[in-house]
């Protein structure tokens, strides 16, 4: 599912299809450090991908506070979007987020290694992340630049996903991992389906609060025909099974409850889906001699990857699901999509395309290169800025 759609895009020597599983019990155990080593951009070989490394130590401005705003000119632009007008091309500008107090106890920690952004709600206004302490995260919740330490789990909690009401949620624990909700303050824990406890890789949330995820039994290994996809609707905490295919992968859920994902048999997603709750589904077509998988939905856009047969690595997919039209736009992976078509893209690169071309991203220290998370409709963008080793969490306004 998720983490290995992302390896397939990392891994230069792989000719085969998007994945419609997750890798097996290797991906489910070490989920966290796959996350961290993916934003400290580390790329390699299927042996370097396949080996769970420790996560690479980043070290962030010492005084917790926000940068200076720097700006450049954006590489692309497009109708619809955020611009500044008839003048020319989105102005990008980016900001150190603030981090709490807590982080100064966090650097005396031996192994702590850092704070970075997974992810952020379609607003811009919330934005998630984590400070990492060995291979556990501390989840960390910015609302309108303010960060709040999230107490979700003494072991370990990963922000996932946020609502632009400010719901979060994500995956929390050890090695049994459960999925929770947070919202105005309090956590709930998710019960799973009966006998399909091991869920993957993580909740989704669409504005209304309903959550989809897929779940399967934890002795099921690499069968996705044992897959299942569950939704726990706005508040609830027991989830209902959606009538969706045999191995369906579910990727998200949009405003209007419509699911997205693939379809695929021996753990390959052949073709890109959006279905509706009761598994109705819709082919999102790819170009002749692909096959496709779709990661992300936002308004009348989706997106994710396509795969030829030879080629190594993914091309961004690009569709309207209004109209049906389908794009091709750089090699890479979509992993987010605004509602003007924006595109985040995944590893190694995390870059944010505008009709195909990617943004200039100004990063915190000249010469530092960048990692975009998500794309928010008023073109904020969230994620990390790099100098070297030293990672420092922020936002850029793209107007």
């Amino acid at each position: 599912m998720y983490e290995e759609d992302e390896f397939r895009a990392l891994l230069s020597a792989t000719d085969v299809p998007p994945t419609g599983v997750d890798v097996a019990r290797m991906l489910h155990a070490g989920r966290r450090r796959t996350r961290h080593r993916r934003l400290a951009g580390i790329g390699g070989t299927l042996a370097v991908a396949l080996t769970v490394l420790g996560a690479v130590p980043l070290a962030l401005d010492p005084t917790g506070q926000p940068g200076p705003a720097t700006s450049v000119p954006a590489s692309a632009s497009a109708s619809g979007v955020p611009s500044p007008g008839p003048a020319g091309p989105p102005v990008c500008t980016v900001t150190a987020l603030a981090l709490p107090p807590e982080y100064q106890a966090w650097k005396s920690l031996p192994n702590f290694r850092g704070v970075e952004v997974s992810t952020a709600d379609p607003t811009g206004r919330y934005i998630g992340g984590h400070a990492v302490v060995g291979q556990n995260f501390i989840p960390i919740l910015w609302t309108d630049g303010k960060p709040k330490v999230l107490q979700i789990d003494p072991t370990s909690a990963s922000i996932d996903a946020i609502n632009e009401h400010g719901v979060v949620v994500g995956m929390s624990g050890g090695s049994a991992s459960r999925a929770y909700r947070y919202q105005n303050g309090k956590v709930t824990m998710l019960r799973a389906p009966v006998g399909k406890t091991w869920l993957f890789p993580h909740p989704y949330i669409n504005a209304a609060g309903d959550m989809v995820i897929n779940a399967k039994p934890q002795n099921a290994h690499d069968d996705d025909s044992r897959t299942v996809i569950a939704m726990w609707r706005a508040g609830t905490s027991s989830p209902v099974i959606l009538p969706l295919p045999k191995h369906t992968g579910v990727r998200g859920i949009t405003d209007d409850g419509r699911i997205i994902g693939g379809v695929g048999e021996n753990g390959s997603s052949h073709d890109a889906y959006v279905w509706d709750q009761k598994g109705n589904g819709r082919k999102l077509t790819g170009p002749a001699g692909t096959t496709t998988n779709a990661t992300a939905a936002r308004g009348d856009w989706a997106t994710g990857g396509s795969w030829r047969e030879g080629q190594k690595g993914p091309t961004v997919m690009l569709w309207n699901l209004r109209t049906g039209e389908a794009k091709e736009l750089t090699r890479d992976l979509g992993t987010g999509v605004n509602a003007s078509g924006w595109v985040v893209t995944g590893i190694p690169r995390g870059e944010v395309l505008v009709d195909g071309v990617a943004l200039a991203l100004p990063p915190i220290v000249a010469g530092g290169r960048t990692r975009a998370s998500s794309v928010a409709d008023d073109g904020r963008i969230a994620g990390d800025s790099f100098e070297g080793e030293t990672s420092v969490p922020v936002q850029w306004h793209c107007r």
